[in-house]
């Protein structure tokens, strides 16, 4: 009902969402199947970082073990089935909101998305170029504070930090 008359083949679609990120994607291809779209042609992120549940909450679905398999076989899911999709959005807004500072904030999502890539690359589910493909399908969501200058260049940092993980280790 929600997405009766939306086109979900020509839209881009973003869920901030975690613990039920892969049901509610699970329910958002269905919909789109149901409206003839082949889910290799959805476009969207799901949030889908249910270890930022654990760190700067301290709620969670589930504990640290069980939700790197379920955002693990999210990411190899898409990979295979739904290619356009980010599988991942992983979040450290929340842990500036729950008193990280920014140097903290970029380390432990850094340390997310190692942890995360870590356990796609050992489910063994994945080629290499595949692997590959899911690496550059991952997206942050980052906190911006009221110290501009110290924002920007945790900005910076953090790009330059990801750029030479993504090369050196992945």
């Amino acid at each position: 009902t929600l997405f009766e008359g939306i086109p979900l083949g020509q839209m881009n679609t973003s869920m901030t969402i975690n613990g039920t990120a892969a049901w509610l994607l699970a329910l958002y291809i269905a919909a789109a199947e149901r409206q003839g779209v082949d889910p290799q042609a959805l476009q969207g992120t799901t949030q889908n970082d249910i270890i930022k549940e654990y760190l700067s909450r301290g709620t969670y679905i589930f504990p640290p073990e069980p939700s790197l398999r379920l955002i693990s076989d999210t990411i190899t899911y898409t990979v295979a089935h739904v290619p356009k999709w980010n599988p991942i959005n992983v979040c450290s807004y929340h842990l500036q909101e729950a008193g990280a500072t920014p140097v903290q904030e970029v380390a432990f999502t850094l340390c997310t998305a190692i942890a995360v890539l870590d356990a796609v690359r050992a489910s063994g589910k994945l080629s290499e170029a595949e692997f590959t493909e899911a690496v550059g399908r991952i997206s942050f969501f980052v906190n911006s504070g009221l110290r501009f200058i110290e924002e920007v260049c945790k900005l910076r940092a953090f790009s330059q930090l990801w750029d030479e993980l993504t090369r050196d280790r992945y």
